[in-house]
Formats: C-alpha cells, structure tokens, sequence
C-alpha cells in the first residue's frame, strides 16, 4: 500500500491509517461488502432486498418489523430526495434544503415506530437507498458522536430559529468531518479503487467504517 492517504479525523478522534483500515474491512468483510454494500444505491425505496441486506450488520430486524417497514415505505417522501443527494452537500443551515428533506424521510420511519424499532434499524435500510446521504446509526456511532452531535445541535440552534431545536445533531457533526475530510477521502477512494476493493463505498461509508476502527477502543 504505498499510495499516501492522509490521516482522517472521526468525531475528534485521527485515524493515521486510513487506507490499512479500510482495506482490512474490505478483506475481512467481503461478504458484508458483496451482499450488503453491493445493494447500495440499487434500490431508491424500501425493498425487501434491502431490509434483508441490513441483517449482514446484524440489524436484527425480526419479520415483523420488516412487514412494518416495507407497509411504511409507499407514503414516504421519497421523491423529495434525489438518490444521488449527498451528506457533504446538505447544508443543515439551509432551511427547505436537502437537510430538511432528508430529515423528513427519516422521520416518516422513526415517527410513530414500534417497539424495537431504532435508529440503528432504520439507518442501516435507509443507507442503502441513498448510500452517500443516510449514516448508519448503531449504538457506536451515536456513542461516539455523542458530543460532537451536541455541538452541532447547539451550533444549528443559533442559525436556524425557524427550526425545532434537537439536542444531538448527529447528521450535521458527520458532515462536518465529511467536509474537513474530503481531499483525504477523495485520496482514499483513489487508492482503494488500485487495490481492487472498497474503492464504490460512499464517503458516509467510508467514514462509517473508520468510525468503528475507533469505537473500538
């Protein structure tokens, strides 16, 4: 691996190997990376291809909940987020902008859901259909961008009177490392398109998966 990929920063935390992390993933998750990855951006609305697909991250969403999901998805706004919207580009402080959008598809699953239904659940379907927009929340994710969301709530609050104030903006602190990272990303996907695996994830993968190299200590 001799293509220099700078550090990444994840929620205040570096990765100094970007490329040896993601590249690891990729051997040691193939079939992740075949059968869950391989789907993302196939389908533009809940399938029951894609709820499936979200068990390889162990989404463990029972038959039940799966019947739940798919009756949900024909009244979602779909058609008001463009499949090739991207995180870096919704600007949360826009106001009737792509950020909006994009939360009011979330919030047509995450409103009035089941029991047992959560974040993790529904992030890891939605991802596949809009791969470079919807990040996977699970337990780690939103851990570790616990305070770095909190920042970013506080910080929208200032700019965005005319918007419900949240305690933890979890998109808008993504973003936020989506756009001091892309010059380094847009390197890592380069070398990993030379090493033949990982070089289609989207950035909000990417960084999904450097986020875990670190949520792991």
């Amino acid at each position: 691996m001799s293509a220099h990929v700078p550090p990444i920063e994840v929620a205040g935390w570096k990765v100094l190997e970007p490329l040896a992390v993601v590249a690891a993933y990729c051997r040691d998750q193939a079939t992740t990376l075949r059968r869950y990855d391989g789907l993302a951006g196939v389908q533009e609305t809940l399938t029951p291809e894609v709820v499936r697909a979200s068990w390889l991250l162990n989404s463990r969403i029972s038959y039940a909940q799966q019947r739940w999901l798919l009756d949900r998805s024909p009244g979602a706004p779909w058609h008001d987020v463009a499949a090739g919207t991207q995180l870096r580009d919704a600007d949360p402080e826009v106001a009737g902008g792509d950020y909006d959008k994009a939360e009011r598809l979330y919030a047509h699953f995450y409103r009035d859901r089941p029991r047992g239904i959560d974040h993790a659940k529904i992030s890891k379907c939605l991802h596949l259909t809009r791969p470079g927009l919807f990040p996977i929340l699970d337990r780690r994710m939103l851990q570790l961008y616990h305070q770095p969301a909190r920042t970013a709530a506080r910080d929208l609050e200032d700019v965005r009177r005319d918007k419900r104030p949240v305690r933890r903006a979890y998109w808008a602190a993504i973003r936020r490392d989506l756009l001091q990272a892309e010059d380094a990303l847009a390197a890592l996907r380069a070398a990993l398109r030379d090493t033949g695996d990982g070089g289609e994830l989207s950035d909000v993968r990417l960084l999904d998966i450097l986020a875990w190299s670190v949520a792991r200590y």
